[in-house]
This record gives structure tokens, C-alpha cells and sequence, in this order.
């Protein structure tokens, strides 16, 4: 495909320049110009089956193996009962069902090498595996997510495997139980990492009673109920509330075939998201703080974010990969680490909700007896960006950072399905990556300054310390009003 032949010239290019040492007076590989790896998206199909289930197809015969990606849309629980997601979704894999136990499952994959995995789906993150997952992930994702990866020689075991699981889900007690108790143990040791904890009280700080501020707790995950995990299934889990992805080793007509044959029986019904009620914009300064002997204290400060919808989206993109999202050529990176020697780590987020608004976040690492120089830097940094915007220096290397980067985005034809799940999961137009492309790529200067005076605020950030302040260089009180977050035994 022209995507993969762009990326191995260039990491062929790479390669040859590492093997083979540049004479004297070469110029350094800072200053080589590479030109724009061209981004060209391999055309894809749209397939339908009879039982409402949609999606997408993309036929790839380079290697004799097929994945499938699956998506079912969700609502949140009740609040009280936050976690049912996580622990109904382990479950279904973990728990097998009358005919496939969990034991036969894991043989038989393993025998074959393929894989049949469910997990969460986090909003604007990719789907993480359940067993490794925290039972405290915000809003327990909204969604579900399966993968199938198997040799194309195997694709009808493993397509008779994912049918079972989808429609008859045994969810044997002890399984449950299992689950829970390690949901709760997770839970119970959130607080024993500082950077855990500030990520998780920044987003309540920002959030406040919205439902993205909500997290599983003991008393939640501990509400609910075997009943509950099967009405959670018996409600979500219907073929026209599932947007499939498909590449692989197989014809358009092979793969709808097998599905039809593999889900025949499972009925659709209707099926209601109920959405999250709206969130309004707003820029509240505070600061807080929480206590935690630790040789280094976690900084975070921010403030909301972006609505994926935002037509100033690729402007704020590129703004905070010079002010923080740049790794080492960021701005606060070079400032806080580089310069000043404040932290191993430092950097920026600007976030977005395809429903919506995502987090703008900075954060930094330090020893306890910087805190006070490394966040008054990091607030003048952000204070500098959204007075004067970047030169053309930093959004010419940032423009070509990205654009560049995208090359990645289509290495594979398993990646370009799944970014269609997911857009079309999120409501989001189909072409959204290339339109992406293209409003970087016209970026002006003006523009990416407009965005940072109009989308960084920082006299209305939340602030939050996690350390011990009798340690700090100077007291919190500095930055404004302190309160004190008390973290439960």
C-alpha cells in the first residue's frame, strides 16, 4: 500500500544514515529537512448484515490473518452502581458460556494463536484490556469493545467462539465474585500513587457532579448485582447496537457470509443511549491540596477543554504541542526540565469530548523543595503562550512534527477500520482524520495565536499539590486560597 511503502522509505532512509557515518561537516540530523510523508488512506467498504449490525470493510491479503474490531454503544449505570460496565464486560469473556466455559476458550485460542478479548472503551482513548484495567476508569468508557485477531484458517472457530459470547454469556457467580473482589483491591489501593491520585482529583475538581467526574467506588462496585450484569447484556448487547471493522485475508462476501452464518438467531431490539446532560463551560480558579509524604510532589494544573466539534481544534492541537504535548521540544518541558533542572518530567494536554468537553491539563514531577519555582514557571509559561502565541519556528517544526506523525495512523489495515468504528461511534464525520491533515497543514501564525488567547486561560485554572507542603519552598498560599483534600483511610 502507498501508506507503508511512505513509511519504509523513511525508515529505510533512517537506517542507512544510522549504518553509515556522515563525513565532516554534515549537517546534524536536527537540521535535515524531510519532506511531508504524503497520507493516503487505503479505500474501505461499508458492509450491512440482516440483523442490523453495520460497519466497514477492508480487504488486505499481504498476510493470511483477519481482525475484527467491535464496538457496542452503552449508557452509564446509575451512580451508585458505577464499575457495572467494567465488571459486566470481564465477565462476558471470562465467565465463557455453557458451551464454551472460559478453560475450553483459552485452550482452543492458544492452540491456534488467535485471540477474542473484550474490554473497555475509554472516551477519546483506545480499547484497554479489562484484567489490566483500573475499576476506576471515568465513567466506566460508555462502550464496549471486542477484537478478534486469527489466522484466516481459524476465523470460523473464532467466529463460533465471539457469537457465543455476544448472545449467551453464562456469568457464573464465583467468576463475578472474582472479578469484584479484585475491583475492590484495586480501588483500595488508588491512593498509594501520587500521580494516580492527582489525575483522579483534578478531573473531580474540573468535572465536579458531572458523570465524568465519576468513579467506581467500593460501596458501587460492591451494589451490584448478578441481575444487574445480566440486564446490562440483555439490554446493550443486540447486533443493531454493534459498529463492526474488518481487514484482513478474507473478500467482502467471504466475511459477511461467515457473520450471518456465525450470528444467525441473534435478534435486534431497540435499543436507547441515554447521553450525559450538559456540562457548561466555565473557568473557576481554585487551589487545593493533598497530603502525601513523598520525596516528590505531583503538580496539575488546568482547566476545561475542547468539544471534539470545535472548529479551532487543529489550532489548539498544534498551540499546545509547542506549549506542552511536544515531549522535549516543548515549551514547559525545555523550561522546567532543561533550564531550570525542576523535573524529570513536564509537560501538557489539551483534551477533547466528542459529547463533551475534554481536560486542559499541565503537570510536572518535582522534588518537594521546588514545587513553589516549578508551578509559578509553569503558570507563567501558559501566561506566555496565551499573550504572544508561538514563533513561526516552533509551529513550523510543530506542523511537520504532526503531520508527519500521521504516517502511523494507517500503518496497518486493522488501525484504518478501527479509527472508523470509533468515528463513527463518536458521530464524527468519516474523513475527520483527513480534514485533520488539511486544517494543520493551513495553519497560519495568526491562527495558532488566536487560539491560545481564546483557549488558554490561566487565571482561571485549577491548581493541585500532592506532597507534603512543610516540605515545600514556599507556602500554597501564594497561589490563592488552599483547600485541603483529605483522603480517606
Amino acid at each position: 500500500m502507498t501508506n507503508r511503502l511512505a513509511l519504509a522509505t523513511v525508515l529505510a532512509a533512517a537506517a542507512v544514515a544510522l549504518a553509515f557515518p556522515q563525513p565532516a561537516g554534515a549537517a546534524h540530523p536536527r537540521d535535515l529537512k524531510i519532506p511531508t510523508i504524503a497520507v493516503q488512506v487505503p479505500e474501505y467498504e461499508e458492509i450491512a448484515l440482516s440483523n442490523g449490525m453495520t460497519g466497514f470493510f477492508l480487504e488486505d491479503h499481504e498476510i493470511p490473518v483477519v481482525e475484527i474490531y467491535m464496538l457496542v454503544s452503552t449508557s452509564r449505570p446509575a451512580e451508585e452502581k458505577t464499575g457495572l460496565g467494567d465488571l459486566a464486560t470481564w465477565a462476558i469473556r471470562n465467565g465463557g458460556t455453557e458451551a464454551w466455559p472460559p478453560d475450553r476458550i483459552n485452550e482452543e485460542l492458544e492452540f491456534v494463536a488467535a485471540q477474542v478479548e473484550f474490554g473497555g472503551v475509554a472516551r477519546g482513548g483506545p480499547m484497554r484490556a479489562i484484567p489490566e484495567a483500573q475499576a476506576g476508569s471515568p465513567g466506566g468508557g460508555q462502550a464496549v469493545g471486542v477484537r478478534v485477531n486469527c489466522l484466516t484458517k481459524d476465523l470460523d472457530l473464532c467466529l463460533t467462539i465471539l457469537a457465543d459470547l455476544l448472545r449467551s454469556p453464562a456469568f457464573p457467580p464465583d467468576k463475578i465474585e472474582l472479578r469484584r473482589a479484585t475491583m475492590i483491591e484495586n480501588i483500595r489501593r488508588e491512593n498509594d500513587e501520587p500521580r494516580g491520585i492527582a489525575f483522579r482529583e483534578i478531573r473531580k475538581i474540573l468535572y465536579g457532579d458531572h458523570p465524568m467526574a465519576w468513579r467506581a467506588t467500593e460501596e458501587s462496585v460492591s451494589a451490584i448485582t448478578r441481575d444487574d450484569i445480566v440486564a446490562f447484556h440483555r439490554t446493550y448487547f443486540r447486533p443493531n447496537n454493534v459498529i463492526v471493522g474488518i481487514s484482513g485475508d478474507v473478500t467482502k462476501d467471504e466475511i459477511v457470509t461467515a457473520l450471518e452464518k456465525a450470528l444467525v438467531g441473534w435478534e435486534p431490539a431497540p435499543v436507547t443511549i441515554e447521553p450525559d446532560p450538559e456540562l457548561a463551560l466555565s473557568f473557576d480558579p481554585s487551589v487545593s491540596y493533598i497530603l502525601k509524604d513523598t520525596n516528590q510532589a505531583v503538580i496539575c494544573m488546568g482547566h476545561l477543554g475542547l468539544n471534539r466539534r470545535d472548529e479551532n481544534r487543529a489550532a489548539v492541537t498544534i498551540m499546545n504541542y509547542v506549549l506542552g504535548g511536544g515531549s522535549f521540544s516543548s515549551r514547559i518541558m525545555q523550561r522546567v526540565r532543561s533550564d531550570e533542572g525542576l523535573a524529570y518530567h513536564a509537560g501538557s494536554t489539551y483534551g477533547d469530548d466528542p459529547w463533551t468537553y475534554g481536560m486542559f491539563m499541565a503537570t510536572s514531577q518535582t522534588k518537594n523543595d521546588a514545587v513553589g519555582r516549578a508551578a509559578t514557571l509553569m503558570a507563567d509559561i501558559i501566561r506566555e503562550m496565551r499573550d504572544d502565541g508561538p514563533t513561526t519556528e516552533e509551529l513550523v517544526k510543530a506542523k511537520d512534527a504532526y503531520l508527519n506523525a500521521q504516517a502511523f495512523e494507517y500503518e496497518s489495515t486493522a488501525r484504518v477500520v478501527q479509527q472508523l468504528v470509533r468515528l463513527r461511534w463518536e458521530g464524527m464525520p468519516l474523513d475527520t482524520p483527513q480534514r485533520d491533515v488539511q486544517a494543520i497543514a493551513n495553519l497560519t501564525l495568526e491562527d495558532v495565536k488566536k487560539a491560545a488567547a481564546e483557549y488558554l486561560h490561566p487565571d482561571g485554572m485549577a491548581m493541585l499539590f500532592v506532597g507534603d507542603e512543610a516540605k515545600f519552598d514556599m507556602p500554597l498560599s501564594t497561589f490563592g486560597d488552599v483547600r485541603t483534600i483529605e483522603l480517606p483511610e
